[in-house]
């Protein structure tokens, strides 16, 4: 009996599992011009990691406004699936709050927003490529 439990545990650890990754790659926005803005989402995980680089120009407007903001950044937040699109984790209160969705088709990013149940969509960024990575291991 240990014996075929040893064999039937080795064989589970042989098989090998398949994690997907989409990669929103060069995503350009009509507000602000980016060095770099790619979108990272990792379905495995369930993690968005958006890493991103303000051109000076934009830099210079946002630190206008905002001494806290950085050139560049990396910033990551939970996500799911919802009818072929992938959402983000809600930011925000319960009365205000944003949340991105990520369409692999479209290759867009566009970003929810609820003011006092009162629900709008606009797009946040066009991207020029989306990579679909699997990877085994």
């Amino acid at each position: 009996m240990k014996k075929v439990f040893f064999v039937l545990f080795f064989q589970l650890l042989s098989i090998p599992s398949i994690a997907e990754i989409l990669i929103f790659q060069n995503c350009k926005s009509n507000d602000y011009i980016y060095e770099k803005n790619d979108y990272v989402l990792d379905l495995e995980k369930g993690l968005m990691t958006r890493e991103f680089i303000y051109s000076d120009e934009s830099y210079k407007k946002l630190r206008l406004n905002d001494i806290s903001i950085k050139k560049n950044n990396t910033t990551n937040k939970r996500i799911a699936e919802e009818n072929d699109l992938y959402v983000s984790e809600i930011s925000g209160y319960p009365a205000f709050y944003t949340q991105l969705i990520f369409n692999k088709r479209k290759a867009n990013v566009k970003i929810r927003t609820v003011l006092n149940y009162t629900e709008g969509e606009s797009l946040l960024s066009e991207c020029e490529t989306v990579i679909n990575y699997k990877k085994e291991s």
